[in-house]
């Protein structure tokens, strides 16, 4: 178990940002390994048939985000995960590359609510940043960890915060929020196999992000995203997500393997997905503070 000396009250700051890494992976793997259940394809009549790279501006894109925000309906999920951190090309701020192991628990319950475990189970010393995440039915976001060196528990509810993980946002990391934005169809394509939908998303007028613009490629399959691309106010592109690997388990589209390449702080971070089990009846006492504190103290 990793000790750490006592820890004044004007410390919490750097203690927040810990939590908010924690925040972060869990929300990527919340909207990255979460099941999909397969229910067919959207029928669209646009009066022609489209091909593959022609502009698909005549078809609606609001049926196609919606069965892509909707995809999720397992009542929970036990999801073991390792991830890989290495610069993405020569000068990145990582020397080497870096790899936890860690276990996602996740619950959804009848009041709309969203319950997320996560427990690190590799190194060692990553134990300490074990965190419950509570998302709620208005899109807010609850984060908690509990620290040994004080017995206390510190939250917090920033989804703006660029320090969720190596630079990345925990908007982005939530599924990129796609309510916030208008969404066009660009086009109709085929990536490496994969018919899909190119959808351009402005973001709402009032609405608050740090990309006013997104493109998402979603599949024609199974409507889940293979591809997701985030621009600043410049059109510079600063984050790009691809999917490698999905697989159907137990009737859900399950993301197996996917890569986050962050070019502003020229980091990547590769994911996969080693067991996944969904409907196990999962308690509700392991989304308890009890039971973090429980497990952050072995």
């Amino acid at each position: 178990m990793n000790k750490y000396p006592h820890i004044e009250v004007r410390s919490r700051r750097s203690e927040s940002r810990t939590l908010r890494r924690i925040i972060g992976i869990a929300l990527l793997l919340l909207t990255g390994a979460c099941g999909r259940k397969l229910e067919g394809t959207v029928t669209i009549d646009n009066g022609n048939s489209s091909r593959p790279g022609v502009s698909s501006a005549a078809i609606d894109a609001a049926p196609i985000i919606e069965r892509y925000r909707t995809l999720d309906n397992s009542h929970d999920s036990t999801i073991k995960m390792r991830a890989s951190i290495s610069p993405s090309e020569q000068g990145g701020e990582l020397n080497e590359a870096r790899q936890v192991q860690f276990t996602m628990y996740r619950k959804h319950q009848p009041d709309g609510r969203l319950l997320i475990l996560v427990e690190f189970t590799a190194p060692a010393e990553e134990r300490d940043r074990d965190g419950l995440i509570t998302v709620f039915p208005d899109g807010q976001i609850e984060g908690v960890r509990y620290v040994q060196s004080t017995d206390s528990f510190i939250g917090t509810r920033d989804l703006m915060s660029e320090d969720a993980l190596f630079g990345l946002t925990l908007q982005e990391l939530a599924d990129g929020q796609p309510e916030k934005y208008d969404y066009t169809v660009d086009s109709e394509e085929t990536l490496e196999g994969t018919a899909v939908y190119r959808l351009e998303g402005k973001l709402k007028h009032g609405a608050e992000s740090k990309f006013p613009r997104v493109v998402l490629l979603i599949s024609k399959q199974n409507f889940a995203a293979v591809q997701a691309e985030f621009y600043n106010n410049h059109d510079e592109l600063l984050r790009k997500l691809i999917v490698s690997k999905t697989e159907q388990i137990a009737g859900h589209w399950t993301r197996m393997r996917w890569t986050i390449d962050n070019r502003a702080r020229r980091r990547k971070v590769d994911f996969e997905a080693v067991a996944v089990s969904y409907d196990q009846n999962l308690k509700d006492s392991i989304f308890t503070r009890e039971h973090l504190k429980k497990i952050a103290s072995r």
